[in-house]
Parts: C-alpha cells; sequence; structure tokens
C-alpha cells in the first residue's frame, strides 16, 4: 500500500501495468502492442484449427499456421511476390512462435524507451515499417541472387518483427553509440557494442537454417544506420557559403557622408587649384595652359565655382 493525500492507494497489480501499457499512447507500446494483439488472434486460429480441422491421415498439422505464413508472410518467390504485394508490411507484424515475439518485443522494448530519449518519438514507426520492409527486400533478392539459395527460392517463407526491431536498435546505436545498458548475466555495456555483436551473430549464421531471417536482420539494420547517419553527415558538411560583394569605393567615395573639416580641405584645395590656372592665363595667356587645365578651367566656369 502507499500513502497519498491522506488515502492508502494499492500499489499496482501486473494485470494494472499490463492494462496501462496496452492502453499507452507511447509509440513504442503501440507497436508492440498491435504485434501482441496479432499473435494472440494467430495463436486461437492455429488451436482452433488443430482441434476442430482434422486431416485425412490424422495428423494435426496447422493448417491456419501455414495459410496465414503464405498469404501474409513475404515470399522469395518473386511471381508469388507479385499477387501478394502486401505481405512486405503484415509479414513483419506475424509471429508464429512464442518465443519468437517474446524476444522481439522485449529488444524492441529496450531500443523503443531509448529512441523516444533522442529522436522523435513518432519517428519509431517510419524507422519500424521501412527497416522491415528493406529487410524483406534483402531477403527476396539474396534468395533469388544467390545460387545456393536457387533450390529454396521457390517456398522460403519470411516473417516477424526482427527486421523492424534490428532497424530502431540500429538507429540508437548509431545516434548514441556509447549509451550503456545493463544485460542480464553480462553487466554494462555500451549500446553500440551490442549491435555490433547480433550484426556479426547474423553475418555468422546465414548458412543456418535461418538464412532469409538474417538476410533480412542486415537489411534492417543497414536501413537504421543509414536513417540517422545520413542527416548527422549532412550536419558536419559545411556548405560553401557565397563570397561578399565588392563595392567600388572609388566610384562611391562621394556618396559617403564628409564631416566639416573634409569639406573644408577640398574646398580650399580647389580654390587653390583654380587660383593656379587664373594666375598662369593672367600672366602667359590662354594658349599657355594644357589640355587637362583647360578641361578643368572650362567645367569650373561651367559649375560656376568660381
Amino acid at each position: 500500500m502507499r500513502y497519498y493525500n491522506n488515502y492508502f492507494t494499492p500499489k499496482p497489480t501486473v494485470k494494472d501495468r499490463i492494462i496501462r501499457f496496452l492502453r499507452s499512447n507511447n509509440p513504442t507500446n503501440r507497436l508492440i502492442t498491435i504485434n501482441i494483439w496479432i499473435y494472440l488472434l494467430v495463436l486461437l486460429l492455429s488451436l482452433f484449427s488443430k482441434t476442430f480441422l482434422f486431416l485425412h491421415d490424422g495428423s494435426d498439422q496447422d493448417i491456419a499456421g501455414n495459410f496465414l505464413s503464405q498469404w501474409f508472410g513475404v515470399s522469395s518467390n518473386l511471381e508469388t511476390l507479385i499477387t501478394r504485394p502486401w505481405t512486405l508490411i503484415t509479414s513483419i507484424f506475424l509471429h508464429l512462435s512464442f518465443w519468437h515475439i517474446f524476444f522481439n518485443m522485449i529488444m524492441l522494448w529496450v531500443a523503443g524507451w531509448i529512441f523516444s530519449q533522442f529522436i522523435p518519438p513518432k519517428k519509431i514507426y517510419t524507422v519500424y515499417l521501412l527497416g522491415g520492409m528493406v529487410g524483406n527486400l534483402l531477403f527476396i533478392l539474396s534468395f533469388n541472387y544467390f545460387p545456393v539459395f536457387k533450390y529454396a527460392v521457390s517456398h522460403s517463407v519470411a516473417l516477424g518483427a526482427s527486421g523492424g526491431v534490428l532497424a530502431v536498435l540500429a538507429a540508437v546505436a548509431t545516434q548514441v553509440p556509447n549509451y550503456p545498458i545493463r544485460l542480464l548475466l553480462i553487466g554494462e555495456v555500451r549500446l553500440k557494442w551490442l549491435a555490433i555483436v547480433l550484426i556479426i551473430l547474423d553475418i555468422i549464421n546465414i548458412r543456418s537454417g535461418n538464412s532469409g531471417g538474417h538476410f533480412a536482420h542486415l537489411g534492417g539494420v543497414m536501413f537504421g544506420f543509414l536513417f540517422v547517419f545520413i542527416p548527422l553527415l549532412k550536419s558536419k558538411i559545411r556548405l560553401p557559403r557565397p563570397k561578399k560583394r565588392k563595392f567600388n569605393y572609388h566610384i562611391n567615395q562621394d556618396i559617403r557622408p564628409k564631416t566639416d573639416e573634409q569639406y573644408n580641405a577640398e574646398i580650399a584645395a580647389y580654390r587653390k587649384k583654380v587660383d593656379t590656372v587664373l594666375d598662369k592665363v593672367a600672366k602667359s595667356g590662354y594658349s599657355s595652359l594644357s589640355k587637362a587645365e583647360k578641361e578643368f578651367l572650362f567645367n569650373t566656369s561651367k559649375t560656376g565655382k568660381f
């Protein structure tokens, strides 16, 4: 019990916390909630198919799970993909295994919480969706390009939120690489080292039974890294500034305001030059003036500055 304002308030139960989490408007919580609701629906359909839809051979094959993976999981077969383009998105919300969704949602919750501290929270939708789609595209391209997968390309299907989740993780690891997180049985590690270890594990395990999943992971990581790295790179590049226009101060010299001392000095110098030219005319005549002196005398008489 907790004491608030003269009232005893019971400590929130696990049920209360779950309800509060599911009703939260936080973008990370919403993504987790959507994945959980879809998983619960898939689980109910699988239980129904195993209970009521028996095959002729008596096996309990998961008919619903197979149907959902074929129609909502993304296929590496290009002909199938063309007829089911929606699977590029639906596959990143589809999980058929409890442990698959459990670890994905734990990682999304941790990475999403850090994401909301350093990046606008609503951008997690973009990173999750586009990261998952890029992961799917890399899965499709790799299965159609590498000869080692030629026998599996016709029936391979990818599903799960791993590509989108790792895109979120890669984004925050790029934004705040030295952010400390505490891992069970390991202790405190920097976020960048966790991301690097996961990338190395995906590369090492490409030849395993889940090759498509590892390619999807790497595609998500690539998108998450570029989502943060490109804006950071642009902010560090200094664009050349336009050169300042240089004014011709000799041309604009008369426009600048002058002090009384400057004005009086210029008038005195002008009158002295006029007197010199006039004295020369008086002594030697007009013909003794040079061409420049004649022009000066003509301009002076024109402006009336005698």
